[in-house]
């Protein structure tokens, strides 16, 4: 019997104990693989949307952190099926996933066959788990995914017992036996349809490829109009964050923390005044300090198409750049419109921004590395249509506009023009995943930001970090002084409700 028909047969024999609905039938009359988001708890609330549900398998590990900045760089709801054993050797990404609002739910302690397990055994695999995962982030899973997608009456049984849901998926792009990225994003797009649950893995191996196809998968299906939620804890809507700022060397004295409905995207200093701006993703802007406020989306009365990703300063603190994730660029204060790439096709969401030193232009880096460059902003080059490990989650300019810096979530380092390469985190898997960049104007060197509030100097002085703390603040932003004798790192938090 393949495992589509036993799934159904067991779907038959406990009808009455579970009474999990059937799913739509697919244009050609098949029936769609057994689960959908209308089958999760909560799912109901999306009835007749055009919602489709990214879920990631056999984590925590090495490249979740990765898999989260890209969630978060966009904005995207999603779950995660932990493996218990891996919850217990790498709970930081654990606590990280939970932290940052998506629902951590149960994949067993060791990845048995579940239909091959005694019952007796069912305690150890499954509630081992939901204990450990409860003890880390203080909730404990509604829904279990049985590994291989192998359940049959029994094991229904004993989750329903539970009072657990067992939670398949109705896309499978294979992503754990690495494709390659193109066939990873054409296997998602091409099977989508509305309640959709896709089954990819941030656990079990390499999983760079999987890293790399999803801004695609996710800019493609919004293009479809879909909209992305979670299931399981089903959170369809990113909790309010509060931004704090930490300052370090010579970075001003910070600010009393903001909190705001939406996250937050973005952290500069003034160039020219002891202050600095935060930026959430619907373009609201926060002035510190000496820092002029000169205007903001909000207080204009626009609601940008896609989040705000991105910042830049003018050279006399007199205004200044938010970018949106598709290109668009707006400009206050005395700060130039010089073009943008908003309503172009783009390959690629766009992750960050700089500006050129004379404020007279700015580039923009996409999630692919394609750069676009502005007014008196040189093209260098990119990494525009190169396979890449990572996508980008920013870049900076070289003190003399003549170069520029992209940095990936792993760590890696890119250079054009005359941005020298001093080092990179590429290939290490001991960070908790670089979400943003910052070039020391003094010494020509830069420094990376990880998730945790850990700091990385090359070529320039190490003034400290949040890295090692206890807190579960998502840190977004690194700021150099102007001088290069110091830097402002931001983080933003969900305070409890």
């Amino acid at each position: 019997m393949t495992r589509t028909a036993r799934a159904r047969a067991a779907l038959a024999a406990l009808a009455g104990l579970l009474a999990v609905p059937a799913a739509p039938a697919s244009a050609g009359g098949a029936a769609q693989p057994a689960f959908t988001t209308l089958q999760a708890p909560g799912g109901a609330a999306t009835a007749g949307q055009r919602v489709i549900a990214l879920t990631f398998d056999d984590g925590p590990g090495p490249y979740t952190p990765q898999v989260l900045s890209v969630l978060e760089q966009y904005q995207v709801p999603a779950t995660f099926f932990e493996i218990g054993e891996n919850v217990a050797e790498y709970p930081q990404y654990t606590r990280l996933v939970a932290a940052a609002g998506y629902p951590v739910e149960d994949h067993t302690w060791t990845h048995p066959d579940l239909d091959t397990v005694p019952a007796t055994q069912f305690g150890y695999q499954i509630d081992q788990t939901q204990n450990e995962i409860r003890s880390l982030v203080g909730a404990t899973p509604a829904c279990v995914r049985p590994p291989y997608d192998d359940w049959d009456a029994t094991v229904l049984g004993q989750l329903s017992g539970r009072g657990l849901t067992a939670m398949s998926y109705s896309i499978d792009p294979r992503d754990w036996s690495r494709p390659g990225v193109g066939a990873i994003v054409s296997a998602v797009v091409g099977a989508a349809f509305p309640g959709a649950v896709v089954d990819m893995h941030d656990g079990g191996g390499d999983r760079s490829e999987t890293v790399a196809a999803l801004p695609e998968i996710i800019t493609e299906l919004r293009a479809e109009g879909y909209t992305f939620v979670s299931i399981c804890g089903y959170q369809t809507q990113p909790a309010p964050e509060t931004a704090a700022a930490y300052g370090f060397g010579q970075a001003p004295t910070p600010g009393a923390p903001v909190t705001a409905a939406v996250a937050y995207s973005g952290a500069v200093q003034d160039p020219a005044a002891p202050g600095y701006w935060l930026v959430g993703a619907d373009g609201g802007v926060f002035a510190y300090g000496a820092a002029g406020y000169d205007g903001s989306l909000p207080s204009l009365g626009v609601t940008p198409a896609w989040p705000v990703v991105g910042m830049a300063a003018t050279p006399d603190g007199g205004g200044y750049w938010l970018a949106a994730a598709d290109g668009g660029v707006f400009a206050f204060g005395d700060a130039g419109y010089y073009g943008s790439m908003g309503g172009r096709p783009l390959d690629s969401p766009m992750v960050g921004m700089a500006a050129t030193p004379d404020g007279r232009g700015y580039w923009l880096v996409a999630a692919d590395g394609g750069v676009f460059a502005f007014g008196d902003a040189g093209y260098y080059g990119s990494m525009g249509g190169r396979p890449l490990d990572s996508p980008m989650v920013g870049m900076a300019a070289t003190a003399d506009g003549g170069g520029y810096w992209l940095v990936a979530a792993d760590g890696g380092v890119f250079t054009f023009g005359d941005a020298p390469y001093l080092g990179s985190l590429g290939g290490e898997t001991d960070h908790v995943g670089v979400v943003a960049m910052a070039a020391d104007p003094a010494t020509g060197g830069y420094w990376l930001l990880a998730r945790d509030g850990g700091v990385f100097s090359f070529g320039a002085p190490f003034f400290g970090s949040r890295g090692g703390t206890t807190t579960a603040d998502r840190f977004f932003a690194i700021s150099a002084s102007p001088s290069g004798a110091g830097y402002l790192l931001a983080a933003g938090d969900h305070p409890a409700t």
